[in-house]
């Protein structure tokens, strides 16, 4: 089946999978070669929202590169725009930030040196990608606002049927 963003339930699963604190992988590249790493996220207003340092190697790719993957490590995968925007401190930061200390409640402060001037935060907005929920594959274009669903027998959440 297609059909378009705002009538799949996309948004909703991401929402729901991916709002809370989430070890993802996200995959940059230098010079065509891509590194691979974990990090702590949550998906927020249509972005996946990192804190790192500006010092970090991931960070500099991404200064140099916006095209980056996120990915669960399973079959849900995000091809993204990845910018640094600024340190938490910065005004334009303050909304945000309130709501990385809600979601990171347990470790922020204790984890993150704000008096550090390399400390940044970063969003990685997804134009397309794919994602599975209950036996349904979606595969999505935000730019192209298309949707295909098709039905699935190979993913985490399905119990597999052997075929012997």
């Amino acid at each position: 089946m297609t059909t378009t963003i705002n009538d799949s339930n996309i948004m909703a699963i991401l929402k729901e999978r991916y709002q809370y604190d989430t070890i993802l992988l996200i995959a940059t590249a230098k010079d065509n070669v891509p590194t691979l790493r974990s990090v702590d996220t949550f998906y927020f207003e249509g972005a996946f929202w990192i804190v790192s340092d500006r010092n970090n190697r991931y960070v500099q790719e991404i200064t140099n590169n916006e095209n980056v993957m996120i990915s669960d490590g399973g079959h849900n995968r995000f091809w993204c725009r990845a910018h640094m925007i600024g340190h938490p401190l910065e005004a334009s930061n303050r909304n945000i930030r309130a709501v990385y200390k809600t979601v990171f409640h347990h470790w922020y402060d204790e984890v993150n040196n704000e008096d550090s001037p390399s400390l940044c935060y970063i969003k990685a907005v997804p134009y397309k990608g794919y994602l599975h929920q209950n036996k349904q594959g979606y595969t999505f274009d935000f730019e192209t606002n298309h949707v295909d669903i098709a039905d699935t027998t190979h993913h985490i959440d399905v119990k597999l049927t052997p075929f012997w």
